[in-house]
């Protein structure tokens, strides 16, 4: 786990964080900042968000700026209206038809002509893709998410619509709240020692002068990677914390009394070339 797999690609003042490893399994995709936009949030800011209080004609001058750096010029991006759960739609099978964005908070698929793609704006951003299959995933966990286990549930589910091994993945952990920055309510403690009783300690801290305990969102979701069965040497976390870098990236926890918060974007799709999927 490291974030020297991390490097920023940039085209103008548009800077898109990407993991080599997942890029060399044949899966292009980013973790987009808040620079280079045109959306007043406060200036110049590359909202891609359509609900974030911006006009709906600067997030899709925004989003084409955003694919350009990934080598897109069209937008394939399917989002959904999350939901702070543990629910996984199949991406291939969303209709021609369907208008609205379906609600749950994770993306598996494997059509290369389709990009998945999950919002966060302190939230973790989980970015999957297996080589053998060609399958990928986009997954959305906040607090809510990962205390429902929605990184598991979409490796189960990667599994069963794809055949994927666990151990074949590859594992993207996009810029989030850090434990330093990201304080929780005593609720929110006892829930995860429910429902982790023998790791959930390792995921709490109180840095000097905190009044209530820190989550460690990264540390939590690495740990589900695990388990479910992803190696550990195949685990990436960006390390960037999105509380304290406002300069590069969009921070819900620290913005909202200001206004408007814009929103990241973590997108994922197959490279068309890859090899023909296994069965």
């Amino acid at each position: 786990m490291s974030s020297q797999a991390f490097t920023f690609r940039r085209q103008g003042a548009v800077a898109v964080l990407v993991c080599r490893p997942l890029e060399a399994a044949g899966f292009r995709h980013g973790f987009s900042t808040r620079l280079g936009g045109v959306s007043p949030l406060p200036s110049h800011a590359l909202n891609l968000g359509y609900f974030a209080g911006d006009a709906p004609e600067n997030v899709t001058e925004n989003r084409r700026r955003f694919l350009s750096v990934l080598g897109e010029d069209r937008d394939r991006l399917h989002t959904l209206r999350q939901v702070h759960g543990e629910i996984v739609h199949a991406l291939d099978d969303v209709a021609a038809t369907e208008t609205e964005p379906r609600v749950g908070d994770a993306w598996v698929g494997r059509d290369p002509t389709r990009w998945a793609a999950v919002y966060t704006a302190d939230c973790q951003a989980v970015l999957l893709g297996c080589p053998r299959t060609g399958a990928f995933a986009a997954v959305h966990a906040g607090w809510r998410g990962t205390l429902a286990r929605v990184v598991e549930h979409t490796v189960a589910r990667l599994e069963a619509e794809f055949g994927v091994r666990p151990e074949d993945l590859v594992a993207a952990l996009g810029p989030a709240a850090s434990v330093a920055q990201y304080e929780v309510g005593e609720e929110v403690v006892e829930a995860f020692h429910a429902a982790f009783p023998t790791r959930a300690g390792d995921w709490f801290r109180r840095p000097p002068g905190a009044g209530q305990l820190h989550l460690d969102i990264p540390q939590a979701n690495t740990w589900q990677l695990v388990q479910a069965g992803v190696r550990p040497e195949r685990v990436y976390a960006s390390g960037w914390c999105t509380m304290t870098r406002t300069d590069l990236f969009f921070s819900y926890r620290r913005e909202r009394r200001r206004g408007p918060v814009g929103r990241l974007i973590a997108a994922i799709g197959r490279v068309e070339s890859q090899a023909a999927p296994c069965p």
